[in-house]
């Protein structure tokens, strides 16, 4: 046999190895990955937090409505916050993790980034900033606390060959994340509409029976006012994104109106 063949096929035959043991390896280390054991999960809420605060006092932190001015086929959008008053439930959703967020800002325990973002052409309502943020302690275990930090782990862990551990994350991913977990925590029996109506059921029912103070109301509140006022624009960067992703999680949830219900 001439010796050109013999290479070729000695080259053929390492090849042929060398994916083998490729092939092998990668199996072995993607069994690995799938049947790693889960990690514990995060005690449950322990402490009441901003977005129970703006849960009790809604009235001080957004608009609301008389209950007779409210069409009763429109009322399902809506929750009642005080004897025939209603707010409507994606506004005090995005107020409470709004609330939520200022509270662990003004504390230290989150940084936000801001930086442009190019514009989606197929979406009128794309942002034009990307807010990323960062944790540099473990959050208090309130409700949205410990959904964050749930959040937050998910938006930044490595994905298997596509993206590399991350420190900071989207903040959108983070929330859609955090209230991925609230509708875990709730069960599929009470989680059965769009996610703002979770997330206010979830915090009701841990703050149910437990009293806030007048001067936590006040904490709260200096807190979000002083996000807004030491840097304006990221307080509306944060707040646009929270808007955005409570409406893009909309998008993908039945309408009641829309099916006529």
């Amino acid at each position: 046999m001439p010796p050109g063949v013999i290479l070729v096929v000695f080259w053929l035959i390492v090849a042929a190895v060398g994916m083998t043991a490729l092939i092998v390896y990668g199996f072995r280390q993607f069994s690995r990955w799938l049947n790693a054991p889960d990690e514990p999960a995060l005690p449950p809420p322990e402490k009441l937090g901003a977005e129970c605060v703006v849960l009790r006092f809604a009235e001080e932190f957004v608009e609301t409505m008389p209950r007779k001015d409210v069409p009763e086929w429109r009322r399902h959008r809506y929750t009642e916050v005080s004897d025939g008053k209603l707010v409507l439930t994606e506004q005090l959703a995005e107020m409470m993790i709004f609330a939520a967020l200022a509270e662990l800002w003004h504390q230290g325990m989150v940084s936000f980034r801001v930086a442009p973002k190019e514009l989606d052409p197929f979406d009128p309502h794309s942002l034009d900033k990307e807010v990323f943020v960062s944790m540099g302690q473990m959050l208090p275990l309130t409700p949205l606390g410990r959904s964050f930090a749930i959040g937050f782990k998910a938006a930044t862990k490595p994905v298997w060959l596509l993206r590399e551990k991350r420190n900071e994350a989207v903040l959108e991913d983070m929330i859609e994340f955090a209230l991925r977990e609230v509708r875990r925590c709730l069960g599929w029996r009470k989680a059965k509409r769009n996610s703002a109506e979770n997330l206010v059921r979830y915090v009701r029912d841990c703050s149910e029976g437990q009293t806030i103070s007048r001067e936590t109301f006040e904490f709260v509140k200096n807190a979000i006012d002083a996000f807004r006022s030491q840097n304006a624009e990221l307080a509306e960067a944060v707040k646009a994104t929270i808007g955005y992703t409570l409406m893009a999680l909309r998008r993908l949830e039945p309408d009641r109106d829309e099916l006529g219900l």
